[in-house]
């Protein structure tokens, strides 16, 4: 209509109409410009709401990538746990020789590609792991299989908590910033070493459950603030109050990937219920986590039996007098004695490599063939266990104490029907028959107190055995650079006379040192 009353100049009425029709246009443009700027000023406010809504869309985001992060975990945990199920399923079981056969294998004058010297965790996993890569092994033990250290541990698989505590606490003390880079190598070799008895222990957990269990440990606090303070570390004095211990144990599960059970926390009227024998009226509040357990003996056996039915020619009772070289120096075999036949006379085993596994004795095989004045490079650690009567500690947890006055872990653990207590750390010289100090036994006795029930007194008749292990501390004598000592396992090559020797570690890595040696 505009277009066409404006098409026609001459009319004066259109021209009116015209002029009314533009005004009547501009007021409709006023009016909805005006709306525009009123509808623009009160929607300004609204702005709000879309930017809670862009919040509420990355929450809703990071929610559901988190969901899908634990659900696709759950199910790698999962598949693991089938594949590990039909492993096992899948094992087929073979008749283990008898003990004669294996002594007349050995007296046969077959070569083998490995001979082991020791029947121990090491021994037998360095005998297990050969055999399965396809060699021909034997491993012979001068006693029983387990008799010395591997059947006198604290029978825990434990990942190393003690070592990362004081790895930390060395790491952020004063005493770093004086050479930060020398610290930060040294933690990282810990970092390395605990993160390897994290993989072995969930291997031995999840593999062996014949063999293992998951045992809950308290850690009673009786104090907001610590002192002295634990580890040396002043900071820690205010574990207690801060949370820093709890925060620690959640921190464990994580670096174990959550494969144990999750640490958590019991107040003081759960803990006299949990653990009556605890003086739990005392108790702050108790922290507690998980550790892996075992019957150490049976597990060695079990490695070895292994062994031995995977076609090692693994014999106990049979001592090495003897080392035998050829024309270059080389070892190339041993004279064996048969300690369970009296008339029996040594027999030559023929091998191309010897390998020592003689955990603490390891400096004695060194003299058969390094001569007696050899260098010690073994130093041994003594660990006293006592066994209490059951009702010093109920059957589904146990305790520690990481304050004694040693400044050692004292484990209070349910072990056999029985309670188990230790360990002490003290330097000794290795004894295959050391006899258990009496006043080891009494201090153990006196830290075992700490933490129990005024009604409640440990008394020396109430010990019903006690075994003393020895740990063996391992140099490498054939390093080149001898500050570079490992802290926890050594595998050492002789450059002359071809013999390794593989010492030190710990039960939870026999796995790690058999495959390194």
């Amino acid at each position: 209509l505009f277009r066409s009353l404006s098409a026609c100049p001459s009319c004066a009425f259109c021209a009116r109409l015209t002029n009314a029709a533009m005004m009547r246009s501009g007021a409709g443009l006023l009016r909805r410009s005006q709306g525009t700027r009123l509808f623009s000023a009160e929607a300004a406010p609204a702005a709000k709401p879309r930017k809670w809504r862009r919040r509420l869309f990355v929450a809703t985001g990071l929610v559901g990538g988190g969901a899908a992060a634990v659900a696709g975990y759950s199910m790698s945990s999962e598949k693991q746990r089938q594949e590990r199920e039909q492993m096992i399923r899948n094992v087929k079981e073979k008749k283990v020789p008898t003990r004669s056969e294996q002594i007349d294998r050995l007296a046969s004058g077959e070569e083998f590609d490995i001979l082991v010297v020791g029947g121990g965790a090491t021994g037998a996993g360095v005998a297990l792991e050969a055999q399965l890569r396809g060699l021909n092994v034997a491993c012979v033990e001068q006693e029983d299989f387990a008799s010395g250290t591997s059947s006198k541990s604290t029978k825990l698989l434990w990942a190393g908590s003690r070592y990362l505590v004081k790895g930390l606490v060395k790491l952020f003390s004063p005493s770093s910033l004086m050479s930060p880079g020398a610290s930060f190598n040294e933690f990282l070799g810990t970092w390395h070493m605990v993160m390897g008895c994290f993989r072995e222990r969930t291997y031995m957990l999840t593999m062996n459950p014949h063999l293992t269990n998951w045992i809950p440990i308290a850690v009673p606090l009786d104090k907001w603030i610590i002192w002295p303070a634990p580890f040396d570390y002043p900071p820690a004095a205010l574990g207690p109050c801060t949370g820093l211990f709890v925060l620690f144990f959640k921190f464990y599960d994580f670096l174990g990937s959550f494969v144990a059970p999750s640490s958590y926390v019991m107040s003081s009227q759960r803990a006299r219920s949990e653990f009556p024998q605890m003086d739990g009226k005392r108790m702050k509040y108790v922290s507690v986590f998980y550790e892996g357990e075992h019957n150490d003996a049976r597990t060695n056996l079990a490695v070895a039996f292994t062994a031995a039915m995977y076609g090692s020619c693994i014999t106990n009772y049979a001592k090495v007098e003897k080392i035998l070289f050829d024309d270059q120096g080389v070892a190339c075999g041993v004279e064996v004695l048969d300690k369970a036949n009296p008339d029996a006379q040594p027999v030559k085993v023929k091998a191309k490599k010897i390998v020592y596994c003689g955990g603490p004795f390891t400096d004695g095989l060194r003299q058969l063939s390094e001569g007696e004045d050899v260098k010690p490079v073994v130093n041994g650690s003594g660990g006293t266990h006592i066994v209490l009567p059951p009702y010093y500690c109920p059957r589904h947890i146990g305790m520690v104490d990481m304050m004694t006055s040693r400044g050692s872990f004292l484990f209070f653990i349910p072990w056999e029907g029985y309670t188990l207590v230790g360990t002490t750390d003290v330097k000794t010289k290795p004894d295959l028959h050391h006899e258990v100090p009496e006043d080891e036994i009494q201090y153990l006795i006196n830290e075992c107190e700490k933490y129990l029930s005024p009604d409640l007194q440990v008394r020396r008749k109430d010990v019903m055995s006690a075994w003393y292990g020895i740990r063996p501390l391992c140099g490498d004598p054939n390093a080149k650079d001898q500050s570079s000592a490992s802290r926890d396992h050594v595998v050492s090559h002789h450059p002359t006379n071809g013999i390794t020797f593989v010492s030190g570690g710990k039960w939870t890595t026999w796995r790690e040192m058999a495959e390194d040696g």
